[in-house]
């Protein structure tokens, strides 16, 4: 039925409203709010001509998948109705008349970004380019690859190399993938097609994106051979019926694996992609708020999945499992103890969390806390930054298999150069891999290694490192014939492997020892153990947890010899089986140079338990008096409280005065003291305020703690503190175990505690400032 103009465009609401496509109108009335753009885009070309604003994000193929047949209610005539896409009146089109330059002028990624620019309409390049809010992390995911030199080895006699690898059991030629990017058909009108193409002419992997512009079907039937990898991203829909459709889908179509996307469970504050989009969104409804193309597009996404989603997944396919968006080290170790088969190290491009950091320094935490994961069958993949071939063959010598490119990829489609210019960027990425891994002296991929690396400009930036036990208690356990002794020696790992231990003590004399073992990494042991002993810093304690798991099973009692309160929740998170025997000691021991320690006479140590309903009292109370016995066997002076917390924060009340007082100041204590008349009673009152605080998380303290303390440091000289000497080395300080913990839980309690709040502040900028020198 042929409809007029006037009919058409008095079905312009929500209550009714059709819009026309390739000269057939459509109903699309209750089909407005399940859109998987939201309701305001198809709001917006309602009564109208809307065939230029599908076909740039949509193939035909889409209508007959998302619209029944009785939808079409008729047609109209070319050109009888007005477009969506015409923009708004004194407002002339934007066109650029200038012929983009030809391809084989284009050297490097940064010249098809900068011809993109140029080219793409400006929504696209608003919608391709942009972070979320000040660009923050999309900026460091780049600078972080700048921050790691390569170390080139010479006369290697390297006449070829081999730049093939497996992604997932699949062959490809490159350690490079296309990372999964929605509506291709933005950039150019064959799309995913395209990318699909140069994929598979080039011998790459595609991610096809969940919000892709052309169906599944139709990439995999535009394939140029029947083994070219394909992968399937998934964004978990609200309505997860909607994405069990899609899983079943992409099987049936023979996808090779799922990515499930979850580093977005909102979308990110895109800002120039909203700017730029707010006077198309509000033409026709001027209370329409600024949405880009992100917001809309992405407004089915689910924010309500959690680690069962993958058991869901797995119930729906047999299909190898990737997990999109992991940011930290234990993400990374839950993912690997949930069986997916990869990860990929991701922060959405720096479109989702600004400051969120790069996914190189998520591969470097996981390479000092996990380096299991880096020898597992779990592939690790990274993306974000990739610009040169030097990225990637910095990423795969760090521990990834491949690296995604996604914004790299839609620029070699644009202004009109298509498939031929997403091959001349994959051209552009094999020729720099190939000659930098010549330069490096290496064939393969498989000789790639951080051994070719210098990382330690963004080693700086990787959260705190790990020491399993302090040399003066490794001393003590030595003593006993019924230990046998494992040693974790990160910075010191070459002298005490060559030469031992060796104590210089006042209560015990000079002793050399040798441990059973000493290895560089927990991973590098065959436990589990009996008991594992944390003496190292109290800093991002979860970090050091994920990093136990080989050494640790319910049978393993974990011994905390740390400063500070709350320190044993992230250890018993992580193992609910095990025991803790949690630990207050005041030990003077100082490392003078690699594997040499000095000690004073101060060696006193108080244990307990920190109780565990899951294990029999009996066991837990034999576990401890064992390791008790230890001790005493060691000639140190041990004593076992029923009420250990009560003795955490009677320390923690020290601490809280001393370490941060002598590192803010730089002062001996002595010094502090007598520094000006208010020193004296800030002290008092900081004190007074932690046990405020003690008293409320159920700890039986007395102001009268504070004149013990105070007497107490009085008859002693001048003293530093262990945080003050982390300042000054450089390290990161113990802030959260000490002063953090307490004043979060004061504001818990609606306590005020205004001096404790302000050093807490004052610390913690100091330990900001010394993690990003």
């Amino acid at each position: 039925m042929r409809l007029s103009r006037a009919e058409v465009e008095s079905h312009s609401t929500k209550a009714s409203c059709w819009v026309a496509i390739h000269g057939s109108v459509y109903d699309v009335t209750d089909f407005i709010d399940s859109h998987p753009g939201g309701p305001n885009v198809i709001l917006r070309c309602a009564g109208k001509d809307a065939t230029e604003d599908f076909d740039s994000v949509h193939d035909k193929e889409t209508l007959t998948q998302s619209l029944a047949p009785s939808s079409v209610v008729g047609h109209v005539e070319p050109g009888a109705l007005a477009k969506s896409s015409d923009p708004p009146k004194g407002t002339a089109p934007a066109e650029n008349s200038n012929l983009p330059p030809p391809l084989g002028s284009l050297l490097n990624l940064f010249d098809f970004e900068k011809v993109a620019q140029q080219h793409l309409p400006p929504n696209a390049w608003a919608y391709y380019s942009s972070g979320a809010e000040d660009e923050i992390s999309k900026r460091q995911n780049s600078k972080a690859f700048q921050k790691v030199s390569l170390r080139p080895r010479i006369l290697r006699n390297i006449p070829a190399v081999d730049t093939t690898t497996h992604i997932l059991g699949k062959s490809v030629s490159l350690p490079i993938y296309m990372s999964a990017t929605g509506i291709a058909k933005l950039a150019h009108p064959d799309g995913e097609r395209a990318l699909g193409a140069a994929a598979g002419k080039e011998g790459l992997a595609q991610v096809l994106a969940n919000g892709s512009s052309v169906p599944i079907e139709g990439v995999m039937n535009a394939r140029t051979h029947p083994e070219q990898p394909v992968f399937f991203q998934l964004y978990v829909n609200r309505d997860i019926k909607k994405s069990e459709e899609m899983v079943l889908r992409a099987d049936r179509a023979g996808v090779g694996a799922v990515w499930v996307t979850v580093d977005s469970p909102v979308v990110g504050k895109r800002e120039m992609d909203e700017r730029l989009n707010l006077e198309v969104q509000a033409r026709d409804n001027p209370s329409t708020q600024g949405q880009g193309v992100a917001k809309t597009m992405a407004s089915s996404i689910s924010p309500f999945i959690d680690w069962s989603i993958l058991e869901w997944l797995r119930g729906l396919t047999q299909l190898p499992i990737v997990i999109k968006g992991i940011q930290c080290v234990e993400d990374a170790v839950q993912a690997y103890h949930c069986g997916v088969q990869g990860i990929v190290l991701s922060n959405h491009g720096g479109r989702s969390q600004d400051t969120a950091q790069s996914p190189l320094l998520t591969l470097l935490e996981i390479r000092r806390y996990a380096p299991f994961l880096i020898e597992s069958e779990m592939q690790i993949f990274l993306d974000g930054g990739i610009r040169r071939g030097t990225d990637v063959l910095k990423a795969v010598a760090l521990g990834a298999t491949a690296v995604g490119l996604g914004r790299p990829m839609l620029y070699g489609l644009a202004a009109g150069y298509g498939e031929q210019g997403v091959r001349r960027t994959i051209e552009i990425l094999r020729h720099e891999i190939e000659t930098n891994m010549v330069f490096l002296g290496v064939k393969s991929l498989k000789d790639l290694g951080p051994h070719l690396l210098n990382t330690a400009r963004l080693e700086r930036d990787v959260v705190g490192s790990v020491k399993f036990i302090g040399s003066f208690y490794a001393l003590i356990l030595s003593r006993s014939d019924r230990v046998h002794l494992t040693v974790v020696a990160r910075s010191n790992y070459d002298a005490v492997k060559e030469n031992g231990i060796f104590i210089d003590s006042e209560n015990h004399g000079q002793h050399t020892f040798r441990p059973h073992h000493i290895v560089k990494s927990p991973d590098e042991v065959s436990g589990p153990f009996d008991y594992v002993i944390c003496a190292h810093k109290a800093i991002d304690q979860e970090a050091v947890a994920s990093r136990l798991q080989p050494a640790i099973n319910e049978d393993t009692t974990i011994v905390i010899i740390q400063n500070g309160v709350g320190n044993e929740e992230p250890f018993r998170k992580a193992y609910p089986k095990s025991s803790i025997i949690t630990c207050v000691t005041w030990v003077g021991a100082t490392q003078t140079s690699p594997g040499v320690v000095k000690h004073t006479k101060s060696e006193d140590m108080e244990i307990g338990l920190f109780p565990n309903p899951s294990v029999d009292q009996p066991v837990e109370q034999s576990r401890l008096t064992t390791f008790a016995s230890l001790l005493e066997g060691g000639n140190t002076r041990c004593q076992i409280l029923e009420d250990m917390q009560r003795r955490r924060w009677e320390k923690v009340v020290w601490n809280a005065a001393w370490n941060t007082l002598t590192t803010l100041t730089l002062l001996d204590t002595q010094s502090w003291l007598h520094s000006s008349n208010d020193a004296i009673p800030l002290t008092r009152r900081l004190m007074r305020e932690v046990i405020d605080v003690a008293q409320k998380c159920g700890a039986s303290l007395e102001y009268e703690l504070v004149d013990e303390l105070m007497d107490r440091i009085n008859s002693l000289p001048g003293i530093g503190s262990s945080m003050q000497t982390d300042f000054k080395n450089g390290k990161p300080l113990e802030v959260d175990v000490i002063v953090g913990f307490p004043s979060k839980k004061a504001r818990e309690f609606g306590l005020e505690t205004p001096v404790l709040d302000t050093i807490s502040a004052l610390t913690r900028a100091v330990d900001v400032r010394l993690r990003s020198s």
